[in-house]
């Protein structure tokens, strides 16, 4: 078969084509850090990315959540160490107001502290996380306790849960009665409101009897504190299994998508030298003349 110029020229222009796409390819590489810019660089591979990238995704949102989650928890466990406190200095009234030696007088000034107290146990039990109610169950926009009616208002029983995995949700919220007692019995807020009541009434006998429900009431927010520690472990536990799959699913996304500096950057630079040899060799294959077609 007889090659032509034309067949020469086209052939050429082929190669250079052919060599600048893969150089242009590499650049786009080297600027992007990426090994798949478009679906068409790797089909197989592109799908992978996209499921790698929706796995970080999901797992991102469960870290946040579960974060959350352990914030929400640490509120709370601060809150009842303060309910705690305050139980704990209602305890040493009351033993200081059951003395037989308190006249009337000095009972009923250490009732205007139980007061305070029980108003603070009120505003503990309507504390917020961002905005939020904590101990209303579900309706967390809606306070649980009213200053004036605390020892009969009912609190929602609901649950409020985080997901931390598509099987596992996590359950963040307590029910105010679950921790400061059922509604309408002697809960925290009716224990100190019969203790003001004993005080100012200068009955020894009823300040003696909140001693024993006082003390009931601090272990059943104990029990309360104790089950907000487990919670927020297991939240801590499930942030660290997360990063641990983020680490897994990164890396199986770098082997498919990411780029290897070093080896393209020698890549390109071969691809270079090929370009320069392909113009070189060209530039000395197509000098053509007038003179070399009348011969």
């Amino acid at each position: 078969m007889r090659v032509t110029n034309s067949m020469q020229s086209t052939q050429l222009l082929r190669n250079l084509r052919n060599v600048n796409t893969s150089i242009t390819q590499s650049q786009q590489q080297l600027a992007t850090g990426q090994r798949i810019n478009k679906p068409s660089d790797n089909p197989v591979g592109v799908t992978y990315q996209m499921r790698y990238d929706t796995d970080l995704a999901r797992s991102e949102e469960f870290s946040l959540n579960a974060q959350t989650g352990k914030e929400i928890l640490n509120t709370m466990d601060s809150l009842m160490g303060q309910a705690n406190d305050v139980l704990k200095r209602a305890h040493v009234l009351a033993l200081q107001a059951k003395n037989g030696t308190y006249d009337d007088q000095q009972r009923a000034a250490i009732a205007a502290e139980v007061k305070q107290l029980r108003e603070q146990m009120v505003t503990i039990g309507n504390s917020k996380y961002n905005g939020r109610y904590l101990f209303n169950g579900q309706k967390t926009d809606q306070a649980p306790y009213t200053s004036d009616n605390a020892a009969d208002d009912q609190t929602d029983n609901g649950l409020f849960y985080l997901s931390v995995s598509p099987e596992v949700r996590v359950p963040v919220s307590i029910s105010g009665e679950t921790i400061f007692g059922q509604h309408g019995t002697d809960n925290a807020f009716k224990v100190l409101d019969d203790l003001v009541a004993g005080l100012e009434g200068n009955d020894a006998t009823a300040i003696g009897a909140s001693l024993d429900k006082i003390d009931t009431i601090s272990d059943t927010i104990s029990i309360s504190w104790a089950e907000i520690g487990a919670r927020t472990n297991r939240f801590s536990m499930m942030e660290e299994r997360i990063a641990d799959e983020q680490v897994n699913v990164k890396e199986q996304r770098s082997n498919i998508a990411d780029v290897d500096f070093s080896q393209v950057l020698v890549e390109n630079q071969s691809k270079q030298n090929v370009l320069q040899a392909a113009l070189s060799t060209g530039a000395k294959l197509m000098q053509t003349s007038l003179l070399d077609f009348l011969r």
